[in-house]
């Protein structure tokens, strides 16, 4: 366990609460004139001042001094297939690393961490994580379907002080709510495209009484544009509302989610320049399972407090099976078996958070967040490359995970000036127990606990210019990235007695203005720069033996702008909004154990991701239109920048650039019938945003998808 460390600024969040706490008791006692607290129902709205920002208090949530970006996907054309690149197009430097499986989610924002399934970017589904291992294995392979959802909600430096892990930004995904009041509605979208997609989305929703109501039903599926890279995916969701009183109300929420799909593999960079359509694993596969339930509350409480908590189950089934050997034209690689992963996650977790106004324009919160987890793991294999299920045990590991945490935060308001501390303690163990470990390992079996406690503390700030219509923001905060269940046990790692890698850390700091300084326009422009501290490396300690230890650090620094303007603002009915970003970015290794690591770029960090598009809305929004783009710079793909393999296996060190066009159309007809359509990758760009060690991930060509909606 490594010791609580109290920095300086940990002391100053903490003297600042401290006075708070004493301010509530001292404030009640005055009982000051205060105006008559409003409570609305339904989807919380943004900042009435800036709606492309987040209130400054959400759901027991502090979002004041942290920079955030909201957006509405209604006021963009209906998202075919859950296309990552649509949903994020006007968040600011978000990079999504394509891969054409609808169960693996691939993105990093700033150059921290590669992208590969979402790994340094938290995800949340309302508040809920949707990782499989929230810690030990935080791997992305369900998101829900986009027509669910109501908006994106993004959050950078600060995410680790409201929702935990992680040293990069929050992404949470909110849905409509089932409001009581609702009329009878129902829908069913069916959407058909290149590659054998169809894709259906049915709803019904509505409400009598003090309850609402929704249910949903989902199926996509494709062929792809290789073979062994087909999908089916279904869903499912039901969600429950219930008023209890005009200050309290009830949500349970119930999701189901399949996929399966094939993995056609990547390519070494002569055969994908020569056709990126060829597969080079034909047999693998992979099945993701998950079932979830939520119960959620939000409740004045005596003395004028608010109560939001959450507590939720979810399980996630995670099986794959893999060829130990690509297929490279030519070859017949030898001694090929099927290798079959399975991997369990069981968890459960519980999050309150107390909200409380106090003196004469003050905000406290403070809560706890609980999370348990079991994930058994274990790999078999087969000789017999197409088989169902292995039957050689290979390794088998039980692994859980148990973790608590206490935070607090405030909003001191005084005139224009806001100041916001905020102070959040974790505690996180990992328990692994290798039932049978595997025979390539020299080691002995592991069987312990890794327990680690983290305080992290954050301190933001707001200025108003009211005669501007801008505000600027400063932040400067924590985060932390957690041993994973592979950093302390690796099932094919020959790793050191004692291995136990302590968290790696990350400061964060920004500064920024934004707001509206003319009707339409909408501005935010910030510095940032990360200090990555003890990222885990692996050294080889004997022959036989290595170790994960804290021994890298970097630094990430650049430029953020965002701007959109709508020139038919307060034309009712209609809409034409031009919106771009940029985000420039200067990443640094500065310290490692490989000395030839140090002054590299870190993988996955281009020095600029740019997005721009043009979406009209008119005739009381019955119509749509969209031309949105993508522009990423030249990366690596690991942190050693330098190519790897032989003639035949070779891959280039650099991602080159690339320039992505989609365009998107709704139309709706009447009140029963909407059309939609678009072309994904307009020019038809042969590009890849994802390159691994086994070679290069092609991104899809172009597409055309077409579809027809019926509502009542």
């Amino acid at each position: 366990m490594i010791a609580l460390r109290l920095t300086k600024l940990t002391i100053a969040v903490s003297t600042a609460l401290f006075s708070s706490g004493q301010s509530v008791a001292a404030a009640e006692a005055e009982q000051p004139h205060r105006l008559a607290r409003t409570n609305v129902e339904g989807a919380a709205p943004p900042d009435p001042r800036f709606p492309q920002v987040a209130r400054e208090v959400q759901d027991g949530k502090v979002l004041a001094g942290k920079k955030t970006t909201e957006v509405k996907l209604d006021e963009q054309p209906a998202i075919a297939n859950n296309e990552l690149r649509h949903t994020f197009v006007r968040v600011p430097g978000l990079l999504v690393s394509e891969q054409q499986i609808p169960s693996h989610f691939n993105v990093n924002y700033r150059g921290l961490g590669d992208p590969h399934e979402s790994e340094f970017v938290m995800f949340f589904e309302d508040g809920v994580p949707l990782a499989s291992g929230w810690f030990g294995y935080p791997t992305m392979y369900y998101l829900p379907p986009t027509e669910r959802l109501e908006r994106v909600q993004f959050l950078r430096g600060g995410s680790a002080l409201l929702y935990g892990p992680q040293p990069g930004p929050a992404v949470n995904l909110v849905t409509r709510t089932p409001l009581p009041d609702a009329d009878f509605s129902a829908r069913s979208r069916h959407i058909g495209g290149a590659d054998g997609l169809y894709a259906t989305y049915n709803e019904i929703r509505g409400g009598a009484g003090d309850f609402g109501y929704s249910v949903e039903i989902d199926h996509r599926e494709f062929d792809g544009t290789r073979v062994n890279s087909d999908a089916d995916v279904d869903g499912a969701a039901v969600a429950l509302y219930w008023r209890e009183s005009d200050d309290a109300h009830w949500r349970l929420d119930l999701n189901r989610y399949e996929s399966e799909s094939g993995e056609a593999g990547r390519l070494p960079t002569p055969l994908y320049q020569q056709d990126p359509t060829l597969t080079t694993t034909p047999y693998n596969r992979l099945w993701i399972e998950r079932t979830s339930a939520v119960l959620s509350t939000r409740r004045t409480l005596a003395g004028d407090y608010t109560l939001d908590a959450k507590l939720w189950h979810a399980q996630l089934d995670r099986d794959s099976r893999r060829v130990n050997a690509v297929f490279l034209p030519g070859q017949l690689p030898p001694n090929l078996r099927s290798n079959f992963d399975h991997q369990d996650f069981a968890s459960t977790g519980f999050d309150a958070r107390v909200s409380h106004d106090f003196g004469t324009n003050h905000t406290l919160t403070f809560g706890t967040t609980a999370y348990t987890e079991d994930s058994p793991r274990w790999q078999r294999s087969n000789t017999l490359l197409d088989a169902d299920s292995g039957n050689i045990l290979r390794y088998a590991q039980e692994r859980g995970t148990d973790y608590v945490s206490l935070f607090a935060e405030s909003v001191f308001r005084f005139d224009r000036w806001s100041l916001i501390p905020a102070l959040r303690v974790e505690s996180l163990a990992l328990d692994i127990d290798e039932t049978q470990a595997s025979g390539t390992v020299l080691r002995d079996a592991i069987d312990d606990r890794f327990h680690h406690l983290v305080p992290l503390a954050g301190f933001g700030a707001t200025y108003e210019f009211p005669a501007q219509g801008l505000q600027a923001y400063g932040n400067l905060s924590q985060g932390y990235r957690p041993m994973r269940y592979d950093d302390v046990g690796n099932p094919t790692s020959n790793l050191i007695d004692g291995n136990d890698p302590d968290p790696s850390k990350t400061l964060s700091a920004e500064i920024g203005l934004r707001g509206s300084p003319v009707d339409g326009l909408f501005l935010d422009v910030s510095l940032f720069h990360i200090d990555f501290r003890n990222k885990i490396e692996q050294i080889q300690v004997s022959p036989s033996e290595v170790e994960r230890v804290n021994s890298g650090d970097a630094r990430h620094q650049g430029i953020e702008l965002a701007a959109e303007y709508d020139f038919f603002t307060g034309r009712e009915g209609r809409h034409l909004t031009a919106f771009a970003s940029l985000s420039v970015l200067d990443a640094e290794i500065t310290k490692s154990l490989t000395p030839e690591l140090v002054g590299n770029t870190p993988a996955y960090a281009p020095d600029h991701i740019a997005k721009l598009g043009l979406i009209w809305r008119g005739f009381n929004e019955r119509l749509k239109l969209g031309l949105t783009g993508t522009t990423v710079g030249t990366q690596y793909w690991r942190d050693a920048n330098t190519a790897t393999g032989n003639v035949v296996t070779f891959v280039a060190a650099e991602i080159p650039s690339y320039h992505v066009l989609d365009l998107s159309a709704e139309w709706a007809l009447n009140d029963h019938v909407r059309l939609i359509g678009g072309i994904n990758n307009l020019s038809d760009e042969t590009y890849t945003s994802r390159v691994r060690s086994d070679g290069i991930e092609p991104a899809a060509e172009r597409q055309a998808w077409f579809g027809v909606e019926l509502g009542l």
